[in-house]
This record gives C-alpha cells, sequence and structure tokens, in this order.
C-alpha cells in the first residue's frame, strides 16, 4: 500500500501508471472486433499522452494542498488545515479530469479531424465537422458489417475515441478515491468482444484485474493527504503494509488463475476455438488427426485417459505409434490410405519386411478408454496383436487398421520383441536396400529450399554414416543452438514453415519432427513421421495411464536391414529422455530428468489459413485506397510519448532514490520495535496478549528467569518510559511524545543494556 503520509507524487504516478497499464490492455480486446491496425498505437499514444496530463495537474493541486495544510497546522490551526486539505483533493480530481477531457478531445480531433489521415494539431470548427461525419460512417459500417471490421479511419477514431474515454472515467475514479469503482468501467472495452465473438483474450483479463487490485493499494482512502510525514501510527503503517502485500498476492493470484481459467476452458470442447488439431472430439472420446500443419500454434487438448496397459516389469515401452505420414508439401502432411490388408492371427509377428526382432517377447495388456479410431495403438517393435474383430495389418506403413476402429472398452494382448537396436549396429547397416519409393525422401519444394539442404549439410554432412548424421540432426535440434520448446508458437503468415522455424528456434513436436524429416530427405536420407503416444505415466495401480496430453509426433529414419528406427529432436522437456541407441554419447545432452508434467502439445490437424487470407495487418489495410500504417502517426507525437515516460520513469527514480537517502525519524512505536527486536535476538518474545504497560515487568521477568539477576532500576525505568510513550502514540487522543533525539537516547542505552544483561543466558 502507498499511504498518504508518502506523499502525493509517488501516490500520483503509480495510479496513473496502473490506469494507464489497465486501459491500454483493455484497448486490446476491440482487436477481436477489429482488425489489428494503426490504431492500437494512435491509442496507446493518446492514453499515454491523456494520463500524463491528469498525473501532472493532480499532482501540482496535491502538492499545494499539502503545503498549505502543513502552514495551517505550524499555525495551530489543525482541525480545519485537515478539512481544506479534504476539500483541495476533491477539486485536484475534478480539475484534473477537466484538463485530461480538454487533452483527450484536442488529440481526438487533431488525429481524426483533418482534411486527409494526417495528424492537424491546430484545430477548429472544420475538425470537428470531420470528427463526426466519420462517426456517422463507423455506426453505419457496424451496422451493416461482421466482425471482425477492417480499421479504416472511422473504426480506428471510434476505437481510440472510446478508448480515452474510458480512460478519463477510470482516472477519475481513481482520482476521486473511489479505486474499487475503477475498474467497472473497463468493461465497455470488454462489451463489443463478448458480445459478438462471445469471448476476451486472456490476458486483457490478467493484466487488467491485476492492475485495478493493484490500484486498491495506492490507498488514499480516509487518509487526510495534509497530513505531515510520520503522523500515521507504526501500528497503522503496518496493517498497510499488510493490506498491500495481501492485495498484491490477490493481484497475482488473479493473473494466474486467470491463465489457468483461459486454458482451461480451451479445453472445453464448447469452448475451444481451435479444437479439431491432433486432438479432435465428435463425440465424447479421442481421436488422432491425420494431419500435422506447421503453421498453428497449439491449441488445449483433453485430459481423458484414451488407454491402459500393463507391463511384466519396469523397461520402458516406448512410444505407442497409431500411423505414419510420408508426405508433405511444406505445409502440411496429406495422407491417402488405401483400404485392406494383410490378415494375421495372434502368433504372427507384424513388422515391415527386413524388421526382425531377436529379444523375449515381452507381453503387454491394453484397455482403449476414450479413443476411437481406424487404426491401434501400438509399440513401434515388431509384434503380435491378439484381438477381436476384423483387423487387417498394412506392412507399407506399418499400421493395424479395421473399418470398425478401437471403441472404448475393447481390450487385446501385444507380443512386443524387441530388436535391441545399438549405435554400433545402425552404424554398420549397408548403404544399398533404401525403399524404392521416392516418397521417402521427397523434399517440399519451397522458397527456401535450397536454404534449407545448406541448413542440413552444415550440421550433418560430414558425418560418416546416415545414423552419425540422423543423431547430429536430433541433436542440433533437441539441445543445441538455442532451439526452445514453444507450444504458443505461430507460423500462421509464414511461406516457408521449416525454414522460419530454423531460424525463429520456438515451435513444439510438429516443428521438430517435421523439420528434421525434412532436412533428412536434403541428405538423401529416407524419412517419414510417426503419429501416436508418450508412453504415459504409472498410476499407481501398476498400469501406465495415457491421456490426451500425450499425444505426439516424431520422425522416423530408415536403415537397409534394420528398418525404420525413431529419433527424438522434440527438447527433453516433452519427451524425456532420448532412446538408448540414440544417445551414443552419454553427456553430450541434457542429462537432466524430464519434468512430472508436459506441457500442452497437438499439432495441428485442421488446414490453417492461406497466407493470402489471414487478417489484414497494419500495413495492409486500407480506407478509400490509400494505405493506413504506422506512417500516419507523426514524430512529434513519438517524441512526445517518449518524453513523457523517459519523466515518468525519471521521477519514480528520483523518489525512489530521494526516499532511500531520507534519514529515518524515530517514533515511540518504532523505538519499542527496536527494542522488541534486540530481545527476539536474545530468545525473549511477549506473547500477543500482553499489553504495553505489562510488558517492563514481564521482561524483567524473563531476565531475571535467564540470569538469575534482577534488571536494574534505571533499565526498568526506561522500559516503563518508553512503552507509555508507545502507549500514548497508539491510543491518546492528543499526545507530546519526546523528540526523536531523546528517543535516540533511551533506545540506545535500553538496548546496550538489555543485551549485556541477556548475554550469560546464550541463545
Amino acid at each position: 500500500m502507498i499511504p498518504a503520509h508518502r506523499g502525493p507524487l509517488l501516490r500520483t504516478v503509480a495510479s496513473s501508471v496502473l490506469v494507464a497499464i489497465a486501459v491500454i490492455t483493455s484497448m486490446h480486446a476491440l482487436t477481436l472486433v477489429i482488425d489489428p491496425g494503426s490504431w492500437l498505437t494512435v491509442g496507446t499514444v493518446g492514453v499515454i499522452l491523456v494520463s500524463a496530463t491528469s498525473a501532472v495537474v493532480r499532482y501540482l493541486l496535491l502538492r499545494n494542498a499539502v503545503d498549505r495544510a502543513a502552514v495551517r497546522r505550524a499555525a495551530g490551526q489543525g482541525p480545519s488545515a485537515d478539512r481544506a486539505a479534504d476539500r483541495a483533493s476533491g477539486s485536484a480530481s475534478f480539475v484534473a479530469t477537466a484538463a485530461a477531457t480538454l487533452v483527450a478531445s484536442w488529440f481526438l480531433l487533431a488525429r481524426y479531424g483533418g482534411p486527409g489521415q494526417r495528424f492537424e494539431p491546430f484545430v477548429g470548427p472544420a475538425a470537428l465537422d470531420r470528427v463526426l461525419e466519420r462517426f456517422r460512417q463507423a455506426t453505419e459500417t457496424m451496422s451493416t458489417q461482421v466482425a471482425p471490421v477492417g480499421p479504416d479511419e472511422a473504426i480506428s477514431m471510434v476505437a481510440v475515441g472510446g478508448t480515452l474515454l474510458v480512460l478519463l472515467v477510470v482516472d477519475s475514479l481513481a482520482g476521486a478515491r473511489m479505486p474499487g469503482f475503477a475498474g467497472i468501467p473497463l468493461l465497455l472495452l470488454w462489451t463489443p468482444p463478448l458480445t459478438l465473438i462471445g469471448e476476451v483474450p486472456w490476458f486483457v483479463f490478467a493484466v487488467s484485474v491485476t492492475a485495478m487490485l493493484l490500484l486498491l493499494t495506492v490507498d488514499p482512502v480516509g487518509v487526510t493527504p495534509g497530513r505531515v510525514a510520520g503522523s500515521d501510527s507504526a501500528a497503522v503503517r503496518r496493517a498497510q503494509r499488510f493490506r498491500s502485500w495481501i492485495t498484491a498476492g490477490t493481484a497475482a493470484a488473479v493473473a494466474v488463475a486467470s491463465l489457468g481459467v483461459a486454458n482451461g476452458t480451451a479445453a472445453l470442447p464448447a469452448l475451444a476455438g481451435t479444437w479439431n488439431q491432433l486432438i479432435s472430439t465428435p463425440s465424447d472420446t479421442v481421436e488422432l488427426s491425420s494431419e500435422l500443419d506447421m503453421r498453428q500454434p497449439l491449441s488445449a487438448r483433453s485430459s481423458d485417459t484414451v488407454l491402459t496397459y500393463t507391463l511384466p516389469d519396469d523397461t520402458p515401452l516406448g512410444p505407442l505409434r497409431v500411423m505414419t505420414l510420408t508426405a508433405f508439401d511444406g505445409v502440411q502432411t496429406h495422407r491417402n490410405v488405401p483400404s485392406g490388408g494383410l490378415d494375421f492371427d495372434p502368433s504372427t509377428v507384424l513388422a515391415p519386411p527386413g524388421e526382425g526382432g531377436i529379444g523375449d517377447v515381452r507381453q503387454v495388456n491394453v484397455r482403449i478408454d476414450q479413443l476411437t479410431g481406424a487404426e491401434l495403438p501400438l509399440p513401434l517393435e515388431p509384434r503380435q496383436v491378439d484381438i477381436e474383430g476384423d483387423w487387417a495389418y498394412d506392412s507399407l506403413r506399418d499400421e493395424v487398421r479395421s473399418q470398425a476402429g478401437t471403441q472404448p472398452g475393447s481390450e487385446y494382448r501385444v507380443g512386443v520383441v524387441d530388436r535391441q537396436l545399438t549405435p554400433a549396429q545402425l552404424r554398420a547397416v549397408p548403404r544399398t536396400g533404401d525403399p524404392r519409393s521416392a516418397g521417402y525422401t521427397e523434399v517440399p519444394d519451397t522458397e527456401h529450399r535450397e536454404d534449407i539442404a545448406d541448413y542440413a549439410r552444415r550440421i550433418a554432412g560430414d558425418a560418416p554414416t546416415r545414423f552419425d548424421a540422423a543423431v547430429a540432426l536430433q541433436n542440433h535440434l533437441r539441445s543445441g543452438s538455442g532451439f526452445v520448446y514453444d507450444p504458443d508458437a505461430d507460423y500462421r503468415g509464414s511461406s516457408d514453415t521449416v525454414w522460419d522455424f530454423l531460424q525463429d528456434k520456438e515451435g513444439y513436436c510438429t516443428q521438430y519432427a517435421l523439420s528434421m524429416m525434412v532436412m533428412a530427405r536434403s541428405l538423401g536420407i529416407p524419412a517419414r513421421i510417426g503419429v501416436g503416444w508418450l508412453p504415459g505415466r504409472p498410476d499407481g495401480q501398476g498400469s501406465y495411464r495415457v491421456t490426451g496430453q500425450d499425444s505426439h509426433a516424431w520422425p522416423e529414419i530408415y536403415f537397409p536391414t534394420v528398418g525404420w528406427v525413431r529419433f527424438e529432436p522434440t527438447p527433453q522437456v516433452q519427451t524425456g529422455p532420448l532412446p538408448s541407441y540414440a544417445n551414443p554419447e552419454a553427456g553430450s545432452l541434457p542429462s537432466a530428468a524430464p519434468t512430472t508434467s508436459r506441457a500442452p502439445e497437438v499439432p495441428s490437424s485442421r488446414p490453417s489459413q492461406q497466407p493470402e487470407q489471414s487478417a489484414p495487418t497494419a500495413s495492409s489495410n486500407t480506407s478509400g485506397g490509400r494505405s493506413v500504417s504506422d506512417a500516419t502517426l507523426p514524430g512529434w507525437a513519438w517524441v512526445l510519448a517518449a518524453v513523457v515516460v523517459v519523466a515518468l520513469l525519471g521521477g519514480a527514480f528520483w523518489l525512489l532514490t530521494r526516499r532511500r537517502a531520507a534519514p529515518e525519524v524515530l517514533d515511540p512505536e518504532l523505538a519499542w520495535s527496536r527494542v522488541l527486536a534486540v530481545l527476539a535476538e536474545q530468545g525473549v518474545r511477549l506473547g500477543p496478549s500482553v499489553t504495553l504497560r505489562q510488558a517492563p515487568g514481564q521482561i524483567a521477568e524473563e531476565v531475571r528467569a535467564r540470569t538469575g539477576a534482577t534488571l536494574p532500576d534505571d533499565v526498568t525505568e526506561r522500559l516503563g518510559a518508553l512503552a507509555a510513550a508507545a502507549e500514548a502514540e497508539r491510543y491518546a487522543r492528543r499526545s507530546t511524545p519526546p523528540t526523536a533525539a531523546e528517543l535516540e537516547d533511551l533506545t540506545a542505552a535500553l538496548t546496550a543494556a538489555l543485551a549485556t544483561a541477556l548475554a550469560p543466558a546464550g541463545r
């Protein structure tokens, strides 16, 4: 909390900054109904300018009121000084709002009242006519078009004008000692997206509500701004500080909770706008999509259990693959699955030609929960499958499919035969015998195709074997060169997603897997994508539980005489440790154990919007055939905004420096706190029920009990005198406390005497 005794400067600056942050953030809620454009910059400059005007006027008036009240108190007119300061505080709020209104009106007329789209600082009746005409055009646009609308001059003017109007109301409520109501007008900026779209961006809610809660810590309520520093008791100040921590903690909790609510609501099928990504929910079950889109950011996924399985031992099973993908056009994968397949029985080992297991058979019992799909989740190694129904095996794609698909509650048994892969085995594979299909080495024909090939050659072009090349690509993406796992990575405006990912170095499993596949193919190495589930987690009852959060995609490299082998370029934070065969140099990769929870990860399945159909940007919107861009904002406006920001930051720094340099004025309450601190260091603490009058006797008893000696009379008298002064400061209507110098001498003598008296007792 920032109480009134801190002075008007800190309170005014803090209040204005918090109000400006809340309004600017709430303005961004309008981007759901108005395409982003230069109006966001204009609105931000306007908010800063108007807020600074209000803050300067309010501070000057409050400072004047404080000085006058101090003069009256010095003349013995304390009560009248307080009343006059209260009246001046109200007047300051009114005058500051009036001045801010004038500046806001001038800014709106100057920016949108000119004959073209330029800023005209000198306004007149013609500017008002143009503003009114643009307002009429805006109302017509809003009544005839469907959101989101383009940010032409008329719509931009309404957005900026509405934002400044909300700012004036919020600022006036905050300055008029009603911070609890200041957040209500922000709903005016939230209403259009809530009404038309049905949502508000989570960050708008989090930042705005947090700023409004922190505004409550700027406490002018019930405190006369004219009081002299130090008049509030230390007990009151402690209560204020405690309240400020509570309010700040509440603000942080609101921000965190809003983020959780935003993510949680996005996980509900009825509320998630981008639900049809890797996980889709046509009913109450979960289904893997057959397409991965590199441009889409991650959306939330179901946390429902898709399947559970039991193992005969604790040896990790590895991922469960559902399907493999080969065709990739540079943006998304494509899948054309033929019907039919090979019949099999429980004794048949299902594996592509050339793949053979040499280990013992491990029996895995699988139970389907909330999962539907034509393909059966299976381990990557050769396996035997015992399942009821009409299932067939596709050896080309290494998939088991059925027209009926998986059904909740169904069970099947899998016998896994481990190939026992090792780095030495994979390095020794022959150089001939790759699949005849050219699709496994086909590289998308994009504008950066050669750049990607050069990039891959720089990483793995000198590798002596295919295995070493695959490991080099994997390690480069997984733990080197600054790549970061980011589920919010958005490449929807990209014309070459693989290249942009390699440059931006931010993404999730889709970007990592497809980029490694393309780079491997650029080196002539056959590669494809596996889609399925990470191994899940033990449920504490002998089974492993796989949920929608475990969906994943990874690249697979072909090795003659061995078959398809999984590699894992996605960082460890999501996937856990590498397969043993894929980490030939232990210690070269991060060794930390995987985290207990994975970030939400879902490669997109919905075909994303084509780049030419993407939302208009600030530089591409037009109005009347003329370009609307940030260039319409004059240079002087940027200079003014920069000056205001620098002045505010400089003032805050000066204030903090001044406060730190200011000597602490000792009062009875602070002096008593020092004495109690010395006693606490020696292990003597007074109970909460001990009053100030009882405290000297209680301290003397503690000293006698610990040392066997009686506290000297002069020390007892000094304790009584200091306790009486503190009691008078807390409870007396009027009191004459000792001077600061007297308190310094008294406190120094007491703390030294008590420390000496208790020294023999130790701690």
